[in-house]
Protein backbone atom coordinates (compact mmCIF):
# COMPACT_ATOMS: atom_id res chain seq x y z
CA UNK A 1 0.00 0.00 0.00
CA UNK A 2 2.57 2.47 0.55
CA UNK A 3 4.66 1.98 -2.42
CA UNK A 4 1.14 2.39 -4.29
CA UNK A 5 0.68 6.10 -2.47
CA UNK A 6 4.32 6.47 -3.37
CA UNK A 7 3.95 6.31 -6.63
CA UNK A 8 0.58 7.87 -7.21
CA UNK A 9 2.66 10.96 -5.47
CA UNK A 10 5.37 10.70 -8.01
CA UNK A 11 3.40 10.86 -11.01
CA UNK A 12 1.04 13.58 -9.22
CA UNK A 13 5.20 15.85 -9.01
CA UNK A 14 5.62 14.72 -12.65
CA UNK A 15 2.40 15.96 -13.76
CA UNK A 16 2.16 18.63 -11.98
CA UNK A 17 6.32 19.25 -13.16
CA UNK A 18 4.95 19.39 -16.70
CA UNK A 19 2.04 21.64 -16.26
CA UNK A 20 3.95 24.31 -14.72
CA UNK A 21 6.43 23.86 -17.44
CA UNK A 22 3.66 24.06 -20.45
CA UNK A 23 2.22 27.14 -18.48
CA UNK A 24 5.45 29.18 -18.78
CA UNK A 25 6.00 27.82 -22.42
CA UNK A 26 2.75 28.70 -23.33
CA UNK A 27 3.06 32.27 -21.49
CA UNK A 28 5.93 32.78 -22.99
CA UNK A 29 4.91 32.08 -26.24
CA UNK A 30 2.17 34.46 -25.46
CA UNK A 31 4.61 37.53 -24.41
CA UNK A 32 6.70 37.00 -27.44
CA UNK A 33 3.56 37.23 -29.72
CA UNK A 34 2.64 40.44 -28.10
CA UNK A 35 5.70 42.06 -28.54
CA UNK A 36 6.13 41.23 -31.43
CA UNK A 37 3.41 42.11 -32.64
CA UNK A 38 4.33 45.67 -30.72
CA UNK A 39 7.55 45.93 -33.11
CA UNK A 40 5.67 45.21 -36.53
CA UNK A 41 3.36 47.70 -35.46
CA UNK A 42 5.66 49.98 -34.49
CA UNK A 43 7.81 49.64 -37.15
CA UNK A 44 5.10 50.30 -39.58
CA UNK A 45 4.08 52.84 -38.23
CA UNK A 46 7.68 54.70 -38.14
CA UNK A 47 8.12 53.93 -41.59
CA UNK A 48 5.01 55.46 -42.94
CA UNK A 49 6.26 58.60 -40.51
CA UNK A 50 9.36 59.16 -41.47
CA UNK A 51 7.61 58.92 -45.48
CA UNK A 52 4.92 61.34 -44.26
CA UNK A 53 7.50 63.85 -42.73
CA UNK A 54 9.66 63.83 -46.35
CA UNK A 55 6.76 64.20 -47.89
CA UNK A 56 5.71 67.47 -45.71
CA UNK A 57 9.22 68.48 -45.76
CA UNK A 58 8.60 68.84 -49.71
CA UNK A 59 5.56 70.28 -49.33
CA UNK A 60 6.23 72.76 -46.71
CA UNK A 61 9.04 74.40 -49.18
CA UNK A 62 7.01 74.18 -52.17
CA UNK A 63 4.97 76.24 -50.05
CA UNK A 64 7.40 78.52 -48.85
CA UNK A 65 8.53 79.05 -52.12
CA UNK A 66 5.19 79.85 -53.56
CA UNK A 67 4.59 81.93 -51.05
CA UNK A 68 7.63 84.21 -51.11
CA UNK A 69 6.94 84.76 -54.71
CA UNK A 70 3.71 85.84 -54.06
CA UNK A 71 4.90 88.41 -51.42
CA UNK A 72 8.06 89.26 -53.47
CA UNK A 73 10.23 87.70 -51.07
CA UNK A 74 11.27 84.17 -50.51
CA UNK A 75 12.43 84.88 -46.77
CA UNK A 76 8.85 85.80 -45.92
CA UNK A 77 7.46 83.01 -47.64
CA UNK A 78 9.61 80.88 -45.54
CA UNK A 79 8.61 83.01 -42.20
CA UNK A 80 5.15 82.42 -42.70
CA UNK A 81 5.27 79.05 -43.21
CA UNK A 82 7.71 78.70 -39.85
CA UNK A 83 4.91 80.83 -38.46
CA UNK A 84 2.37 78.36 -39.17
CA UNK A 85 4.55 75.29 -37.90
CA UNK A 86 4.85 77.44 -34.48
CA UNK A 87 1.17 78.33 -34.19
CA UNK A 88 0.55 74.90 -34.87
CA UNK A 89 3.45 73.38 -32.12
CA UNK A 90 1.54 75.92 -29.58
CA UNK A 91 -2.03 74.53 -30.35
CA UNK A 92 -0.77 70.55 -30.04
CA UNK A 93 1.70 71.02 -26.78
CA UNK A 94 -2.08 72.33 -25.46
CA UNK A 95 -3.91 69.34 -26.23
CA UNK A 96 -1.88 66.69 -27.84
CA UNK A 97 -0.71 65.02 -24.31
CA UNK A 98 -4.36 64.41 -23.35
CA UNK A 99 -5.85 62.94 -26.09
CA UNK A 100 -3.10 60.80 -26.75
CA UNK A 101 -2.50 59.11 -23.41
CA UNK A 102 -6.53 58.59 -23.46
CA UNK A 103 -6.65 57.03 -26.85
CA UNK A 104 -3.39 55.38 -26.99
CA UNK A 105 -4.05 53.61 -23.78
CA UNK A 106 -7.27 52.57 -24.42
CA UNK A 107 -6.39 50.72 -27.57
CA UNK A 108 -2.98 49.03 -26.02
CA UNK A 109 -4.55 47.42 -23.01
CA UNK A 110 -7.12 46.41 -25.63
CA UNK A 111 -4.72 44.87 -27.59
CA UNK A 112 -2.08 43.19 -25.22
CA UNK A 113 -5.14 41.90 -23.02
CA UNK A 114 -7.57 40.96 -25.32
CA UNK A 115 -6.74 37.79 -27.23
CA UNK A 116 -9.75 37.89 -29.45
CA UNK A 117 -9.26 40.19 -32.29
CA UNK A 118 -12.90 41.11 -33.36
CA UNK A 119 -13.22 42.80 -30.18
CA UNK A 120 -14.34 47.01 -30.91
CA UNK A 121 -12.46 49.52 -28.48
CA UNK A 122 -16.18 51.09 -28.77
CA UNK A 123 -16.92 48.43 -26.21
CA UNK A 124 -14.61 50.26 -23.75
CA UNK A 125 -15.86 53.31 -24.10
CA UNK A 126 -19.00 52.87 -22.14
CA UNK A 127 -17.11 52.00 -19.31
CA UNK A 128 -15.72 55.55 -18.71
Amino acid sequence: MGNNITDNFREFTTATQDYIESSISYHKLDLFKKVMKGVVSGTYKLILGFFLLIALLFLSVSLAIYLGELLDSIALGYLVVGGVYLVLMFVLTLFLKKFLEKNLLRKASAQFFNDNEDIKIDKYESLQ
